[in-house]
């Protein structure tokens, strides 16, 4: 091979068929991804300009994953083979043509020395020159001697060529690492705008300063919620403008740093050429050793070469990859938002539907048949019409809004909280709400502490719990607030029946009432049923709105909700900080599993104070029972101090014949307790009814049974028996007999019972229990008023002990049912044990506070009117009372329970005695409201002046019910004179009331006698 070439020519051919060709292919490249990316670019910048931000950027991710994908694949590759470039490859390729070495003659310049020569340089220069010096005499001595003349010998230089260009041309490494820096930094710009982008177009991060603070729905503040979410700045925010911006940015921004790689790329590759002919110079001289160009020194600058880049292109493409993941993860959350906001508007419509279907519709159209019947109402107020044409309207009126709100309304609610059909609905929306993330991401790698100016980029990646994360936002802030056991949807229903029954109730009422209205009561009744119909359609438009309220707090909560959580989720993938990340988990975790040990020490705590509480209340209740006893056998226990402070009789009297007087007419009919009680106002007592059903099948198995019914005056004995007879009674014949009157003779009470079962020939007792047996129908005899068949005289017992003995011997043929006021069954039990002549005994009184409470409010809001109850100055000072204040409902609350408690104790279950407490518990009323003062027990000064004659007398007519002055002669042994002296005295001072029977205890003041004879000892 010829190893001999001149300088110039190496030059020349190195510049055609290396430099250029090597240059173009870096060039070429280059130009290849950069057009790549500008076309990208351009379509997704002409996208975003028509209005279509979002397909365009999910077009521009899925190119770009593709890229991606195939870079990571080459890397994959490379790793397994060895590790190459594509420039160092084809650097190869054309320096394979490229003789390895090439021998050239030294230039002049290597054997002068310059300034710039090391010592050692300049030595073995001179000795060059010393050396060439000799040989050129050595030359010329010899061309003496021989023939001929001959060129002076020629210094020649060993140049590795091959290795000497691959050498110098990878140092075009640098201008393409430059640009492959710039080019990956464009295109991670592009994708952290592009995540920004998905993310903040969503509307779910807002700048907001501070965060509001979330509440429970009772309104305490919810101090579980209170987490700090990240501040987003304005600027930091990008819209529509700022993507058309952006991208049109990005495009030239990518021109300028292809430009600036084409300009480095001619510096660099000029800079080569000079180092490549300088060293053509000197390569194979004292100046540059050819081992500096070994094959080994080669390898490893190519390694070199090879493994910065190789490293550079993994930690881009790691970044890169990672910021790719992020924009997918942004996406697939945005997607998920966008699904779960569609199916939390299809819940949020079928809500609506479920109440507007059910509830507002219809009442809507009672409403308007309540407006129609008012205005109807008025409208004959100027027409002259017969009640019974009145009548004929009403009853017209009252069905077709009695049949509206039971098919439409009444009817459809029970079926509802029947098949839980609002709590269903609930529990499939909340069950669903897992399902939704089922698509998110199980991990998220998250971007921390980015430097993109950097070369390579540094920062940090964090993997994370993302599903799990997104799942427990979403089951904490969506799912556990709409679970059924949270919105209560039966109750919440229950409630509205309870209001459009008790609407139902105030229509009847005030049709039925405005009916019954009489000439003497000077009461319009065409302006009863209209204020009537009024008061109706207030109540009916509270639950109106109290319906659409629960409508609107569920549909605000779902909104709410929502956008909490979303928003929540949005913030800590924008901010990307790991720590919030796993933060926001474990808080999640901890509100899920409670885990926290001051979570538990609370709870442990809770539980022991309040056993703590209990044993001391149970102790301190022993101890003060204990104390009772004690006091009262040594005689120091105080009195308990009911009343308040006292009040005249007639002041008494006067102020409650006032206070009625004074109410609307419909509550003076629904609080009148000298009228018979509706069966809808009747408080049940279930355990009453199957004690007597038990009996009735005892007895009609041939069992001997008989039945007390005993109760206070007042109590509502004859309404019960009322109900027995249509409910219980029902296989047989009922008779009824009465004794209205006291009647002590036995041949007197053998004649009502006798007429009443329709015996003539029976005479005496033994007659009648014969003719009883006789008879083969079996029957119910029902005996009202048993305590005036007796007088408390030595001989007034007859007549009574007989019929105790008359209902012993027949209890088998007759299922007797004798009713009783309850001190005179007292006093007959202690003198006849008259309670063991009767299998099943039956008490109309002693109703409970919560009895109470349901008696008074049937009545009340059958009148349509609201209540309000006022405190007093001790409620005022109640520690439970002041914990309230702040809360109307839960106050209001409070007065009603610790009213209807003191008025229970003070009725003792009387039904009548609490009507007329509660009468006189009314401060005032207007158009929509009773206003109720705390309840005070004033007693009555008269009552407490009482002498001993006189409480005799009201003793023997509690016993008795009702008695003449010739009975009370008997009873308390005077002269019928002075009997009748002393029951008039009483009478004028209306403690006693005269009827068509006798003379009986005024009703008003029926609980302040009674308490004054028990506290003297006349009864027990």
């Amino acid at each position: 091979m010829n190893y001999e070439f001149s300088r110039e020519e190496i030059l020349s051919r190195l510049q055609k068929e290396v430099f250029s060709n090597f240059q173009d292919y870096l060039r070429q490249t280059v130009s290849e991804e950069t057009n790549r990316m500008d076309e990208l670019l351009q379509k997704t910048n002409e996208a975003i300009n028509a209005g279509q931000t979002d397909q365009a950027l999910k077009k521009l991710i899925e190119t770009v994953s593709i890229w991606f994908a195939a870079s990571e694949k080459e890397l994959d590759d490379e790793s397994e083979d060895a590790p190459s470039l594509p420039w160092l490859q084809h650097l190869d390729t054309l320096t394979s043509e490229l003789e390895e070495h090439i021998h050239l003659p030294q230039q002049e310049e290597r054997f002068r020395a310059i300034s710039t020569d090391s010592p050692f340089i300049k030595t073995g220069k001179l000795v060059k020159r010393l050396g060439r010096g000799s040989q050129k005499i050595g030359h010329a001595v010899g061309s003496i001697f021989k023939q001929g003349s001959a060129e002076d010998p020629v210094w020649r230089q060993d140049v590795p060529l091959r290795n000497l260009i691959q050498f110098y041309l990878l140092e075009a490494y640098k201008p393409m690492q430059n640009w492959e820096h710039q080019y990956h930094k464009l295109q991670a710009e592009v994708l952290l705008e592009t995540d920004a982008w998905t993310l903040h177009s969503s509307g779910l991060i807002h700048h907001t300063p501070a965060e509001k603070t979330e509440t429970h729905s009772d309104g305490e503040p919810n101090n579980e919620a209170q987490e700090p979410l990240p501040e987003t700045e304005p600027d930091q925010i990008p819209d529509q403008e700022d993507m058309e911006i952006f991208f049109e940015e990005a495009v030239k921004e990518l021109q300028a740093i292809h430009k600036k790689f084409e300009n480095a790329l001619q510096d660099q590759m000029q800079t080569i050429i000079e180092r490549v002919t300088s060293a053509l110079s000197t390569t194979g001289t004292i100046e540059t050793s050819a081992s500096d160009f070994d094959q080994q020194v080669i390898v490893n600058k190519k390694q070199l070469v090879v493994t910065e880049t190789g490293n550079h292109d993994k930690k881009w493409l790691e970044i890169l990859t990672a910021l790719l993941n992020r924009c997918r993860l942004s996406i697939d959350f945005i997607e998920l938002y966008k699904q779960s906001k569609e199916r939390m508007d299809g819940f949020s419509t079928s809500l609506d539907e479920f109440f507007t279907q059910n509830f507002e519709t219809p009442a809507q159209t009672l409403l308007q048949q309540l407006e129609s019947a008012r205005e109807i109402f008025e409208d004959l107020e100027s027409e002259k019409k017969t009640k019974k044409q009145i009548q004929e309207l009403s009853q017209q009126h009252q069905q077709e809004m009695t049949e509206h709100i039971e098919n439409n309304l009444t009817k459809p609610i029970g079926e509802l909280i029947q098949d839980a059909v609002l709590g269903t609905k609930l529990e499939r929306f909340t069950s669903a709400i897992p399902e939704w993330t089922k698509n998110q991401r199980e991990k998220a790698i998250l971007v921390e502490s980015l430097d993109l100016t950097k070369s390579p980029p540094t920062f940090e990646l964090e993997e994370v719990d993302w599903q799990s994360l997104v799942h427990r936002v979403l089951n904490n802030q969506i799912a556990k607030v709409f679970v059924p056991k949270e919105v209560k949807p039966e109750e919440f229903l229950s409630g509205v029946s309870t209001d459009i029954q008790e609407i139902a109730q105030i229509i009847l009422t005030n049709i039925e009432i405005a009916e019954e209205v009489k000439t003497s009561d000077e009461e319009d009744p065409l302006q009863v049923a209209k204020e009537g119909m009024e008061r109706a359609k207030g109540k009916l438009e509270e639950v109106i709105g109290k319906v659409s309220s629960k409508n609107s707090e569920l549909q605000n909560r779902l909104t709410e909700k929502k956008q909490t959580s979303f928003s929540k989720l949005a913030k800590l993938l924008d901010k990307q900080n790991v720590n919030e990340v796993r933060l926001a988990g474990a808080q999640y975790i901890a509100k899920e599993t409670a885990v926290d040990w001051k979570i538990k020490f609370q709870v442990k705590w809770a539980k022991v104070k309040e056993k703590g509480e209990l044993f001391s209340r149970f102790l301190w209740k022993k101890l003060k029972s204990y104390y009772e006893v004690v006091s009262k056998f040594l005689g120091f226990a105080e009195k308990e101090k009911l009343e308040g402070d006292t009040t005249d009789l007639a002041t008494f009297l006067s102020e409650t014949d006032e206070q009625i007087a004074g109410l609307p007419f419909i509550y003076r009919r629904l609080f009148d307790f000298n009228k018979e009680v509706e069966d809808r106002f009747y408080i049940r007592k279930p355990e009453q009814f199957d004690r007597i059903k038990k009996g009735y099948e005892l007895w009609q198995n041939n069992f001997p049974s008989s039945f007390s019914i005993v109760g206070e005056r007042g109590s509502g004995k004859t309404l019960f028996i009322r109900l027995l007879m249509n409910e219980v009674l029902t296989k047989h014949d009922v008779i009824e007999i009465n004794f209205p009157d006291t009647i002590w003779k036995p041949e007197d009470v053998v004649a009502n019972i006798s007429k009443g079962l329709k015996i003539d020939d029976a005479e005496t007792f033994e007659d009648l229990i014969a003719a009883i047996k006789r008879k083969k129908k079996r029957v119910v005899v029902i005996l009202e008023n048993v305590q005036n068949c007796f007088i408390r005289n030595l001989s007034g017992f007859d007549a009574m002990e007989q019929l105790l003995l008359l209902i012993s011997e027949t209890n088998k043929e007759i299922l007797w049912i004798a009713s009783s006021t309850r001190y005179g069954w007292l006093y007959l039990d202690k003198v006849l044990n008259v309670v063991d002549y009767f299998t099943h005994a039956v008490e109309t009184d002693n109703l409970t506070a919560q009895q109470i409470e349901e008696l008074v409010l049937k009545r009340h809001r059958a009148s349509g009117y609201q209540l309000k109850f006022l405190a007093d100055e001790a409620a005022k000072n109640n520690r439970s009372y002041k914990k309230h204040l702040d809360d109307e409902e839960k106050s209001q609350e409070y007065l009603k329970g610790r009213y209807f408690e003191k008025l229970a104790k003070m009725s003792e279950g009387n039904s009548s005695v609490a009507m007329i407490y509660w009468i006189r518990s009314i401060k005032e009323h207007d158009d929509t409201h009773f206003y109720i003062n705390p309840f005070e027990f004033g007693a009555v000064n008269r009552i407490q002046q009482l002498d001993s004659n006189e409480l005799f007398a009201l003793a023997a007519f509690i016993l008795h019910d009702t008695m003449t002055a010739d009975e009370l002669s008997m009873t308390i042994h005077q002269s019928k004179r002075e009997s009748m002296l002393l029951a008039s005295r009483l009478s004028s001072q209306s403690i006693l009331v005269e009827g068509e029977y006798g003379f009986s205890i005024n009703q008003l003041i029926y609980r302040q006698i009674a308490r004054a004879l028990k506290e003297a000892n006349f009864i027990h």
